[in-house]
């Protein structure tokens, strides 16, 4: 079995098992092609500045796991 189809099998699996409406839901309009969210003028214009402070290497970034680090620290408060 391929890594792709690994993977199908893999989200086939959690949608056989959830039973909230919401995530089924989610899922169908991802694969219609349509998003489940919108972001609002404000936070497309947050994300074009952070973008912008980025690529003139303004931001500081982090690594994979130093992100990790800190959303664990942050959600444990």
């Amino acid at each position: 079995m391929s890594r792709l189809e690994q993977r199908k099998a893999h989200v086939i699996a959690q949608l056989e098992a959830t039973n909230d409406e919401h995530v089924v839901a989610a899922v169908e309009e991802t694969l219609a092609g349509n998003a489940h969210y919108a972001l609002t003028r404000e936070q497309r214009r947050q994300l074009d500045a952070s973008l912008e402070r980025y690529l003139r290497g303004e931001a500081k970034t982090h690594t994979p796991e130093q992100a990790k680090a800190r959303a664990r620290k942050a959600a444990r408060g």
